[in-house]
This record gives C-alpha cells, sequence and structure tokens, in this order.
C-alpha cells in the first residue's frame, strides 16, 4: 500500500481520505480476515465526434464495484494467508458486477520478502503502464493503441489475465520489483512472461517493465505470439506538483513490425483539496506503417473530499493520423466515492 501512496499525489489524497475515519473506511467484517470495500463511481460522458456524419452521445458510465479481500496470521504459519474476489464494475455490461471480473487471488505474504499470488491480477510490467501514465484518458492511447498486433484470432498484449503467477517482492530501501508468468491456460507454449521494478525516494519514484510472449502455433493452426514491450518511466515529487513520463517500445517479431508509445502528465494540488492536471500521450508512426499515429491531450479539474473525488476532464483524441473516423473531443463530470 506503501507504494501505492507514493505514485502520486492525488493518489495519496484520496486513498488516506478514504481509509481515515471508520464511516469512510473498508469494513472490517472478521477483522482483516474479511474486509468488504469498494467504491461509488462513474460519470457523465459527452461525446463530440470529429467525422462528418457521426453524431456525438451523452452517456451515464457506472464504475461502482465491491470487494472482499483477507489477510490471515496463523500461529503454525510462518507467512500470512492472502486473497481477495473483486467484483466487475455493476455497469449492466458482459461482467456487470460479476465477482472475479476484477484482481481476484489466494496467495501467501512472507514478512520481508514478498507475496505470492496466483488467479485474476495485473501482468508485472503492466503494472506501470495502467498507473501513473495511462490518466486521466491517456489509456486510450498509451495503454491500448497500437498497429502491430494481429489483430481476432491472434494474440494481443495482455493486462489484468486470468491464470496469472506473481510475485511481488517487499521494499528493499525504496527498491522492489515484480515478476508475473501467464498465458498458459489452453498451453505452456503460449506463456507470458514480465517482469517489472521500481525505485523510490522522497522526491522521486523511476521504473521499468518488460513484457515477452514467445512464438507458438495457436488452434487455427497459424504462427502466433513473438510479442513484447519495454516500459522505462518515472515520477518527480515536488511538494503540490507531481511529474511523470513514460515511454514504451513495443515489438512484434512475426511481422518484423515496431512501435513506440509516450506518455507525460503533471498535476498541481491546491491547499491538499483543487486538483489541476494535464496530460499527453502519442503513438509513433509504425515501422511498417503509413500515417497510424494517434494523440491524446486531455486535462482535469479535481476536487478532494474525505473518501471522495470529483472531477470534470476534457480529453481530445486523434487517432491515426489524418483519419478523422475515430477522431473527437469528449467532456467527462463524475465522482468517485471510496469504501
Amino acid at each position: 500500500m506503501e507504494k501505492m501512496f507514493k505514485r502520486s499525489l492525488l493518489g495519496a489524497a484520496v486513498a488516506v481520505a478514504a481509509v481515515s475515519g471508520s464511516a469512510n473506511a473498508a469494513i472490517e467484517l472478521v477483522g482483516e480476515n474479511v474486509v468488504m470495500y469498494g467504491q461509488a463511481a462513474g460519470f457523465i460522458h459527452l461525446t463530440g465526434p470529429e467525422a462528418q456524419g457521426k453524431d456525438g452521445a451523452a452517456q451515464a458510465v457506472i464504475e461502482s464495484r465491491i470487494g472482499f479481500k483477507g489477510r490471515v496470521a496463523y500461529d503454525d504459519l510462518g507467512p500470512d494467508f492472502i486473497w481477495q474476489i473483486e467484483g466487475g464494475n455493476a455497469d449492466n455490461g458482459a461482467k456487470s458486477g460479476q465477482l472475479g471480473a476484477r484482481d481476484t487471488y489466494l496467495g501467501l505474504d512472507f514478512e520481508g520478502v514478498g507475496s505470492f499470488k496466483y488467479g485474476r491480477q495485473l501482468i508485472a510490467a503492466y503494472s506501470y503502464v495502467d498507473w501513473p501514465h495511462s490518466n486521466p484518458g491517456l489509456g486510450n492511447v498509451f495503454d491500448w493503441h497500437n498497429k502491430i498486433t494481429l489483430g481476432k484470432g491472434f494474440s494481443g498484449f495482455g493486462d489484468r489475465v486470468d491464470n496469472n503467477f506473481r510475485f511481488d517482492s517487499a521494499s528493499f530501501g525504496g527498491f522492489n520489483f515484480q515478476a508475473s508468468l501467464s498465458g498458459m491456460g489452453s498451453s505452456t507454449d503460449e506463456m507470458v512472461s514480465s517482469i517489472a521494478g521500481s525505485y523510490s525516494q522522497d522526491m522521486f519514484s523511476v521504473h521499468a517493465g518488460y513484457y515477452n510472449q514467445a512464438d507458438f502455433v495457436n488452434s487455427d493452426g497459424n504462427k502466433d505470439g513473438d510479442l513484447s514491450y519495454t516500459i522505462v518511466g518515472g515520477s518527480v515529487f515536488l511538494d503540490s506538483l507531481t511529474l511523470t513520463a513514460a515511454w514504451k517500445a513495443m515489438d512484434n517479431g512475426l511481422t518484423n513490425n515496431d512501435q513506440d508509445a509516450y506518455s507525460a502528465t503533471a498535476q498541481y494540488v491546491i491547499n491538499g483539496t483543487w486538483v489541476l492536471k494535464a496530460g499527453y500521450a502519442a503513438t509513433s508512426e509504425s515501422k511498417l506503417g503509413t500515417d497510424d499515429d494517434s494523440q491524446a491531450i486531455t486535462g482535469r479539474l479535481g476536487y478532494i473530499l474525505p473518501s471522495t473525488y470529483l472531477y470534470m476532464d476534457v480529453r481530445s483524441y486523434d487517432y491515426n493520423g489524418s483519419d478523422e473516423t475515430d477522431d473527437g473531443t469528449n467532456l467527462l463530470i463524475g465522482a468517485e466515492y471510496y469504501f
């Protein structure tokens, strides 16, 4: 949890508010053994497409969800038993409210060493793609956008996945590392290996990660896989100002194609209450492509209350070079309450 708090001043403020005071804390049902937690969250989403003939939309996007987790200590067992069952967003989608849709695992936590967990969870390197470099609204480009994977019926880059075996080390003087093996639910030939690590001090945090899937023959008899990426990034904490930046280099060995992605954010917190944040993300043209680069420019005004975060975002997207099909500017007005 300490690592999460250091990742951004906003994350710290919201997290501290969420656990301060019994009325707003996660609900201990059986002490630390069984804890219920969650969020009531969502936003109004007004879309403004750029392409001619495309209609705008007004949506109510719900991200509310609940979860259960626990830590059990035994007199006759050295490590603590840890577990989590987290539900999906209650948005009437494919996995609406389904327990297990998000991080759901069992494991052991060895004091001073780290934890080993198995189940549904994030791939090691993806933890840093997701946070802090995809917020606010930069994930559409920095995370998801690429022109080097082969599409439907073929492997893409995994993020939160089933059948994931993951180790998270303890912190050793500010350094910690993560490693995961996944993708083997159908065949060990499809294994995805990933390693990542970070080093944090009071004024900065730097991190790097590597994701790799070797080539294999898929169920359709086609050669597949041979995907990898490297991410290098960091954060600088200057009192109320937080700066982040990252570079992600993606490669497809099957097609000899590659593409880079970039992310940068600046956040300023006024009196621990008002939040001003701007973000930029972009992908380069792929090695074999032309005019297939994308960019996102986002801005946020936020307001922090106990256990609650109110925000308004403006998010502008320019996908696939001069092609305006998916381009547009969106307005979001939302609230998040944590318990």
